[in-house]
């Protein structure tokens, strides 16, 4: 291994703990948006809505072009038997942990938190959970993008060995294409357009759920974005020119986004063209122009400065996907008893919830063997 093999990519690390931050902050707000949901405070303000979706619009597609980089990174450098290896050890056997632990965690907190806001009683929430219905393995919840992780690198690395073995002539073309791409000075209107190839029919079809099929291909389609990324990784440096103008652009778009996908999230069995269409085009454009945008503010900011803090985050990510979600949710169930206005419920729950995660990783679980299993080794 020479100089360039043990780089460490500080940018995208911090990017994908950042993302992973957004999502988390992004649920905590769940609760108090005006569209259904599973389970809604009877406090709501149309102004979470707004900040929902726009961080719904790019967080997960950012995040997955961190983990095609990082899985093409790992392939690069150690092989296939190494990528292998890895994802069984740092996403299989975490997948199968939380979702025998967590699983039935997030399905009693949501039943909690329904009641309590239902009935007004915190101890109509708590007397619910001492029954004990609530330990069932059915949903995946949150967990689906362990299972979406796992499938995308197997496609993957499936479609890398397929075109080498029936297209070897043709290899080189498509790197040449995809580098084309990557440099052209339209590549963000190019990248939105085949984004969106699968983002409308996401919106149209659907209320562009993560979990369904065309949204799966598209967050299949950021995690390829990422590998090709790590390929014609010199070309992240170009990233930083016009980095806060792609972000501009993105928040430009922000009202048709949040006006369409409200009405799909309101009406999601209904089929509706205009605002399908209107829905899956503008969360393309944010998608796309965030995604760019944040690759270039974060190769700039972070990737020779790294800091301490962005490292422990880093390290702390995963376990703060993981956990955060049903712990966040029986907090704002046992919130929803009060009156207090949704803002102040929201940040309640953020200062109260964000400390008790941090503080299991930091003591409990960082230096433990499952705590290894998650980041890695040092």
């Amino acid at each position: 291994m020479n100089a360039a093999d043990n780089v460490r990519y500080h940018a995208v690390d911090n990017l994908r703990a950042g993302m992973i931050s957004v999502v988390m902050f992004g649920h905590a707000l769940l609760p108090y948006l005006t569209v259904p949901r599973r389970f809604k405070d009877a406090e709501t303000h149309l102004g979470f809505d707004v900040v929902a979706i726009f961080l719904y619009s790019f967080a997960m597609p950012a995040f997955f072009v961190t983990a095609g980089f990082t899985a093409a990174l790992l392939y690069q450098r150690k092989g296939l038997r190494s990528l292998v290896r890895n994802r069984f050890r740092t996403i299989l056997l975490p997948l199968i942990v939380a979702y025998l632990l967590i699983s039935p965690l997030t399905r009693g907190a949501y039943l909690f938190a329904s009641e309590v806001s239902g009935s007004g009683s915190l101890q109509a929430g708590i007397d619910l959970l001492l029954q004990g219905d609530w330990i069932r393995w059915s949903k995946a919840y949150h967990l689906w993008f362990l299972v979406s992780l796992l499938s995308y690198t197997a496609f993957a690395v499936c479609l890398r060995r397929l075109l080498r073995q029936f297209l070897p002539t043709r290899v080189g073309s498509i790197r040449s294409a995809a580098r084309r791409l990557l440099a052209s000075r339209w590549r963000l209107a190019l990248l939105t357009l085949i984004v969106s190839c699968t983002m409308i029919p996401a919106y149209v079809l659907y209320d562009g759920d993560a979990t369904t099929l065309p949204m799966q291909v598209t967050l299949f389609g950021f995690f390829v974005l990422g590998w090709l990324l790590n390929v014609h990784r010199d070309l992240l440096e170009s990233f930083r020119h016009g980095a806060w103008q792609s972000i501009t652009g993105a928040l430009l778009v922000l009202p048709a986004a949040v006006w369409s996908t409200r009405q799909r999230l309101i009406s999601p069995d209904e089929l509706q063209l205009f605002e399908g269409i209107v829905a899956g085009f503008s969360n393309s454009l944010l998608a796309t122009f965030m995604t760019i945008g944040m690759l270039g503010v974060f190769h700039g900011r972070f990737d020779r400065r790294p800091s301490a803090l962005g490292q422990y985050v880093s390290d702390a990510s995963y376990w703060i996907f993981l956990i955060h979600l049903p712990i966040l949710i029986a907090i704002a169930g046992a919130l929803s008893a009060s009156s207090f206005p949704a803002v102040t419920k929201y940040l309640l729950t953020l200062a109260i919830g964000v400390p008790i995660v941090l503080a299991i990783y930091h003591f409990l679980l960082r230096s433990s063997r499952f705590g290894r299993l998650l980041k890695g080794r040092s």
